[in-house]
């Protein structure tokens, strides 16, 4: 390309003549040299950089700057698209880097990619000044000021040849986070570089900060649904006026068990507000107000105001608990150690089998958030009985007597999902059924719709599942007029929602859609002795349907069920017992008779030797119970430290106390 052509831009500040002079160890006068490009050569030969001609060595596997690059694709929009558009035709070269000076995207003119090439200009490549010498992008991301670097101005002779200017990119932090490049050769025309890095920069900045924002307040809001929806205190908000502005669940379930509404209603209908008023118009309201509820005397109701930063009166919140009683316990010895279920307390949850506060707890959850129209996430891991869960919430709720329609999202071919969850009018397509079908979203209407491993839709299909809960309407496949839908959605999953979001393999939008009120199901392993209680339970239903008489279980086999961790829980354990059915031998059921990986993990070593088996199970219970007792005097009782040191969760620890009944 002829140099004549006619550009403002700066001149080269450093000529060949004292780039020689530092790397041969001169000393040069300070006013020859920018100050910032003096210390960045000084940077590189403390890191004994070598300033001969040489080209990139240090390259990094693209997968592993996957996070880097996802958030790119997000936040690069028109950026790039403009930005090329100025510089094509002009041989340059523009170029993101992340945050350690690694290359991430480049685009430009053909014949500067290819003058690029020659020095390992590419993705993956470590532009940094420790690896190639002072160089806009490098210098940039050290200094954290946009650079210029033209020419012998380079600490590396090989780059002599190429004029670079480069901007960092903040995160919303003020951490660096990337860099904006535009390269090319020293012919090239790089008049409008300094503009255009400066504009992409901040643009990128911008849409950085915009999906910070997004995903911080998706966060916000998943994390206040599920405190909020979760604690077993029922919370209140009343405005300036006294109605109630919002009412969680347990509210919603300990003072309208009739099932109506509580928003909008006036609190003086459902508490003696006297006392609180009273303390107001004194000016005296600082504590909280303990006063009467009218619907239920029962319930311990607190009132407390809200300020400002001023210290004006804003709203008022209200927390409602049921009154503490004692249960009296008859003396005598502990029974064995045969875990007693829960009474059926919950509607709806009765065929759920437990004995575990963990489970317990999470029934509770589920029953509360069955009572409204509420979107529930189920998760937990595959055969903790998800659509166990789904089923009980239906029954629980107001919609129990409506259908409830159950889909495996995973089951349909991509091109089905529309059809079968929209149905379809009549020629919709080849092989469509006359007079067309009704979809699954109809069939559920007034009722419950479950969307089970959701995370297996495919991804073209999700803005349409999206739609219909957005609007609570579907367009059947070749219909073109919306209709409207009344359901409560439960969906399910085994994966991990967000890292799914996070890898662009489910879309971000329906996944706070969905994440409304989270339900995470404990796995079997954490649910103490609710192993020998279902046990024990299945294998009286299976030896029923075989019509086969029902053996005890025996203590040496109940050690061994409780030691295996059931990577597949549930149902796992009723596969095992349903081996076990099929081997009998007997009026015990011995650890003989189970699976053979089974003794092998938890610690029997040969088949048919009981006594052996029964040793090896106690002494790992032995062992297992010591360590935990060992640990919780060293940390003085506290939980968290406790299931640190011996590499387990807390829940599995809690878990484990009650099976080997520790006190903390």
């Amino acid at each position: 390309m002829p140099v004549s052509r006619v550009r403002e831009q700066r001149d080269v500040k450093v000529n060949y003549s004292s780039w020689k002079q530092f790397v041969e160890g001169k000393r040069l006068k300070a006013e020859n040299v920018d100050p910032a490009l003096l210390a960045s050569w000084q940077r590189c030969k403390d890191m004994a950089v070598d300033p001969a001609p040489r080209s990139c060595w240090d390259f990094l596997p693209m997968n592993q700057l996957e996070q880097f690059t996802t958030t790119l694709e997000k936040i690069c929009g028109e950026i790039e698209t403009t930005a090329y558009e100025v510089i094509k035709g002009k041989g340059l070269l523009m170029t993101i880097a992340n945050a350690d000076a690694r290359v991430a995207r480049t685009c430009g003119d053909l014949d500067v990619l290819h003058e690029a090439d020659r020095l390992n200009f590419g993705p993956g490549a470590n532009w940094s000044e420790a690896c190639v010498g002072t160089n806009a992008i490098g210098t940039a991301l050290a200094t954290g000021r946009p650079m210029q670097v033209f020419a012998s101005e380079h600490f590396c002779e090989s780059h002599h040849s190429w004029n670079c200017t480069a901007a960092p990119i903040l995160d919303p932090r003020g951490n660096v986070w990337g860099c904006f490049d535009i390269s090319g050769p020293t012919w090239s025309d790089h008049s409008g570089a300094m503009d255009l890095v400066l504009h992409a920069a901040r643009a990128l900045e911008q849409n950085l900060s915009r999906l910070y924002c997004s995903e911080l307040e998706g966060q916000m809001a998943s994390l206040f649904s599920s405190m909020f929806n979760s604690v077993m205190t029922g919370v209140l908000f009343l405005n300036k006026s006294g109605r109630i502005t919002s009412a969680n669940n347990t509210a919603e379930l300990l003072l309208s068990r009739s099932g109506g509404a509580l928003r909008g209603r006036k609190a003086e209908d459902l508490f003696d507000m006297g006392p609180y008023l009273a303390q107001a118009k004194n000016a005296s309201l600082c504590e909280p107000v303990i006063v009467k509820c009218l619907v239920n005397p029962n319930l311990y109701i607190r009132v407390m105001p809200t300020f400002s930063a001023s210290g004006a009166w804003l709203d008022t919140i209200v927390t409602v608990s049921e009154t503490q009683h004692s249960r009296q316990f008859a003396a005598g010895p502990r029974p064995s150690n045969r875990p007693q279920a829960e009474p059926a307390e919950v509607k709806g949850f009765e065929h759920v089998l437990h004995a575990s506060q963990s489970m317990r707890q999470v029934i509770r959850q589920a029953a509360n958030a069955a009572r409204t129209p509420s979107t529930i996430l189920l998760t937990g891991e595959s055969g903790t009985g998800k659509e166990l869960f789904a089923r009980g919430i239906h029954q629980a709720g107001p919609r129990a007597k409506q259908p409830f329609v159950a889909v495996n999202c995973g089951a349909f071919s991509e091109e089905l999902v529309q059809s079968e969850l929209f149905g379809y009018r009549e020629g919709a397509f080849t092989g469509a059924v006359k007079r067309g079908r009704v979809g699954k979203f109809q069939k559920a209407d007034k009722g419950v719709l479950f969307l089970d491993e959701i995370s297996e839709m495919p991804m073209s299909q999700q803005v349409n599942l999206l739609r219909a809960l957005e609007e609570r309407a579907v367009v059947p496949v070749g219909g073109t007029s919306p209709l409207p839908v009344d359901v409560k959605i439960l969906a399910a999953t085994n994966k991990n929602l967000r890292q799914l979001v996070d890898q662009g393999l489910f879309r971000e939008d329906l996944y706070y859609r969905l994440n409304v009120v989270t339900i995470a199901i404990p796995p079997l392993r954490e649910r103490g002795n609710d192993v020998s209680l279902l046990a024990e339970y299945h294998l009286k239903r299976l030896c029923a349907s075989f019509g086969i008489d029902c053996p005890e279980i025996a203590a040496q086999t109940r050690d061994l069920l409780s030691a295996h961790e059931w990577p597949g829980n549930v149902r796992e354990l009723i596969n095992c017992l349903e081996y076990a059915a099929n081997n009998l031998s007997g009026d015990q059921l011995l650890p003989e008779h189970l699976p053979h990986y089974l003794l092998e993990r938890t610690g029997g070593r040969a088949l048919g030797a009981a006594a052996r088996s029964r040793d090896k199970g106690f002494e790992l219970k032995q062992r297992e119970a010591n360590a935990i007792r060992e640990a919780l005097d060293f940390h003085e009782g506290n939980i968290s430290k406790t299931a640190k040191a011996l590499g387990i969760g807390r829940n599995t620890l809690y878990a484990k106390m009650e099976r080997y009944d520790i006190q903390a």
